[in-house]
């Protein structure tokens, strides 16, 4: 049982590639295809923790790669390039192998565990996710002229999710709760400007991803041991001069 259990990440990864490639050959039966990917992810995950840690830890731990396999699906949706197809296919094999190998490593064999190291891959998958799940809603409102409520609500739930599957382990539940609230806030923001802001999908989705993973960042300075307040303000200016250069250079519709 171990032996299949330890090659299970490369196996899911196989999948992803299997179930993306196909979706994109049968394009009509969207999204049936490509959800299998992400079941088995989560059924992969489950199988790694089942009987040796609590299934609500893998459900923290795997939160967040999960819902980055669904914005990749969901962005799958509008990818008409060669090169944005093999980015998310790419994404999609990676992050899959990624985060469940370091499941097995945590469960099964910690001294190689690398310390904190699925916090780290979950904080990483938000900027991703956000920016693939909000440029896509933005071709969606452009072309298909969905519900601008559908859009701040998604974001709103991804923002939520996010924020409350990456909080800090030490953390009491009543904080996390809290930067759960804001990172809900920080999702409607980013959809209230994704409908405003007359810019083109990758630049809505790069300002979705700025938005919450700075407010993300914030968080880090609320729980011991805090950053320097030199550090935070270095980080706050260079943050302001990035999002002013990209909504500067950008092309205005």
């Amino acid at each position: 049982m171990i032996i299949l259990l330890r090659l299970l990440p490369v196996l899911v990864a196989a999948l992803q590639v299997a179930f993306f490639l196909i979706q994109m050959r049968y394009a009509q039966s969207y999204p049936w295809v490509v959800v299998w990917g992400v079941l088995i992810f989560r059924l992969a995950a489950l199988a790694i923790g089942r009987g040796r840690i609590r299934q609500t830890h893998v459900f923290e731990k795997m939160t967040a790669p999960l819902v980055l396999l669904v914005s990749l699906a969901f962005a799958l949706l509008l990818a008409e390039t060669l090169a944005a197809q093999a980015v998310i296919i790419s994404l999609a094999a990676i992050v899959s192998f990624l985060s469940l190998e370091l499941l097995f490593f945590l469960v099964f064999n910690p001294a190689r565990y690398p310390v904190n190291a699925l916090s780290r891959l979950n904080l990483a998958c938000v900027p991703l996710a956000a920016w693939y799940i909000a440029s896509t809603f933005n071709g969606l409102l452009s072309f298909l002229q969905v519900e601008k409520l559908y859009i701040v609500a998604g974001m709103i739930a991804l923002g939520a999710i996010l924020f409350f599957t990456t909080g800090h382990a030490g953390a009491e539940r009543k904080h996390n709760l809290v930067w759960t609230m804001v990172g809900a806030l920080a999702g409607a923001h980013a959809g209230l400007l994704g409908i405003w802001l007359p810019v083109s999908m990758p630049v809505q989705g790069a300002v979705a991803a700025f938005i919450l993973s700075a407010v993300l960042r914030a968080r880090r300075f609320s729980h011991d041991p805090k950053p320097s307040r030199r550090q935070a303000w270095t980080e706050g200016i260079i943050a302001a001069v990035l999002l002013t250069a990209l909504l500067g250079t950008a092309k205005w519709l």
